[in-house]
């Protein structure tokens, strides 16, 4: 017999939340900083860039980002990398292509991702 108390529910809690659309700068650049795409596309800079590249150019032709999870963080993390390097005066959380990725990551994963 089944407990009727028992909740049938598998409540995710692992992994890392991904920040909502009012999240704060760090909010946003501690989540890019929590994917490796150097190690995860193994090409190093050049293949996660042109990897980025590929989805950027979609996205400002289209406004469409791909379902690829991978592909998503590492473009997240190529740009928390290229703002820094860049020395932009722009908020990271407040470039459009940036909260394009966050909000296409956090449909795709459901808002949590590990």
């Amino acid at each position: 017999m089944t407990d009727p108390l028992a909740c049938s529910v598998s409540m995710r809690t692992t992994g890392n939340a991904v920040p909502p659309d009012d999240g704060d700068e760090q909010a946003f650049i501690e989540f890019a900083h929590s994917y490796n795409g150097y190690v995860t596309f193994g090409e190093g800079p050049e293949g996660l860039a042109a990897a980025v590249r590929r989805v950027w150019v979609a996205w400002d032709g289209t406004g469409e980002l791909p379902n690829d999870l991978d592909l998503l963080r590492g473009c997240l993390f190529l740009q928390v990398r290229s703002h820094r390097h860049r020395g932009d005066e722009e908020l990271f959380n407040e470039l459009a292509f940036v909260r394009a990725l966050v909000g296409r990551i956090r449909e795709v994963s459901g808002g949590r991702v590990d």
